[in-house]
């Protein structure tokens, strides 16, 4: 039993690596056709199949829109992204110019264009848009209210007294029990492994903290603080987060496909990771986040000011030279001479949103095998216009 425990993490651990940016790429070092094994499990061995890795989650489906939107599509076979696609784990790119889609490419081979794509850590940044919309709605009175407002299982923890904007900027101070350093082998500051492979309920790891290890309150990337944040609206939202996410999601962007992301045990949602949506989807999700910004919205301020309050990343936390973090989104990268927030998650799966002209740079892969500064020379140089 215990080599089959160890065989099962181990298992994990190859298909499930993800992560914080700085986080190695677990399956690097695989071969190609072990990499897009691991990817078809991820994509096609959801609860519903009883796949032994999924065995402790319930899933919640977030139905598309019912007035589906098609986004203008203009593109053009580009020739030296399907050598990049080809030759590598890259499995999608799209780019819309803030009027229509001007590229579009897929790897029609390891996937359909109507498949659900996981997200790895860009699901956190749906959480933060979620959360301004809680506030808006009155929902969450403001961001600088205790998390122990919302949360009465956070009383008496770490976690008390702890704004719901510091758990959003990741800045909790809870180093002392959580360091996302990597899922090489599970320690006693692991989250995911016990979470996802054993089935421990979040309200554990929560339970577990103590106050007096409470570090100060600057930026320290946890996954934890996620599920923290999706679970405070979770139960401060008539009908929860997954309904709230298809009124302020699914409707409003015009989604043509279903999503879905997974709850413990207890019922509380796991969000930190692991929402699956399709590239068109995920793009749309970009484009309406711009559409919100331009108007004359409380949802608009919410969105500048998670610009504007953002905190400071230390120096290697970040790929990619994004220097400050707000409302689980990534900016502050100087190479980019526009208002912009990120999307990220391990493996390749990004989103960069221009808020000077709505252009939004969407792309997918099984692991970050490519040189993403080709991609950069060949889309990035559009982003900037």
């Amino acid at each position: 039993m215990k080599n089959m425990k160890k065989l099962s993490i181990c298992l994990f651990l190859v298909l499930f690596g993800f992560s914080a940016p700085s986080f190695a790429d677990h399956l690097l070092k695989k071969s190609k056709e072990e990499s897009l094994i691991f990817h078809k499990q991820r994509m096609n061995e959801l609860p519903n199949n009883a796949h032994a890795i999924w065995k402790n989650y319930k899933n919640e489906i977030i139905k598309k829109a019912n007035s589906p939107k098609v986004l203008k599509d203009n593109s053009k076979p580009n020739k030296k992204l399907k050598k990049i696609i080809k030759k590598s784990d890259l499995l999608s790119v799209l780019y819309f110019n803030g009027n229509e889609i001007e590229v579009n490419e897929i790897s029609s081979k390891k996937m359909k264009d109507t498949d659900l794509i996981y997200s790895m850590s860009m699901a956190k940044s749906y959480v933060g848009y979620l959360l301004g919309h809680a506030v808006c709605d009155g929902y969450i009175k403001s961001l600088d209210d205790p998390i122990d407002k919302y949360l009465s299982e956070t009383k008496g923890t770490l976690y008390e007294g702890v704004s719901l904007r510091n758990l959003s900027n990741m800045s909790a101070g809870d180093a002392f029990y959580f360091q996302e350093k990597g899922y090489k082998a599970e320690s006693p500051k692991s989250y995911a492994i016990p979470l996802l492979v054993r089935g421990i309920p979040i309200v554990e790891f929560i339970k577990k903290t103590e106050k007096k290890y409470q570090k100060k309150q600057t930026f320290d990337y946890s996954n934890i603080q996620t599920d923290i944040v999706a679970n405070a609206l979770d139960k401060n939202i008539p009908g929860g987060i997954g309904k709230y996410m298809q009124i302020k999601v699914s409707e409003r962007a015009g989604n043509t496909e279903d999503m879905l992301f997974f709850r413990d045990n207890n019922n509380w949602a796991i969000l930190f990771a692991f929402l699956y949506s399709s590239r068109m989807d995920y793009l749309k999700f970009g484009k309406l986040i711009y559409d919100d910004w331009k108007s004359d919205s409380c949802i608009s301020n919410y969105l500048k000011e998670v610009l504007n309050k953002s905190v400071v990343v230390p120096p290697g936390a970040s790929a990619d030279d994004y220097t400050r973090y707000s409302a689980f989104f990534w900016t502050g990268n100087k190479s980019l001479k526009f208002k912009h927030l990120r999307l990220q998650g391990h493996g390749g799966q990004t989103m960069i949103i221009n808020f000077d002209t709505g252009a939004v740079l969407s792309i997918h892969s099984i692991r970050e095998d490519y040189n993403f500064s080709k991609v950069k020379k060949i889309v990035l140089k559009k982003l900037i216009k």
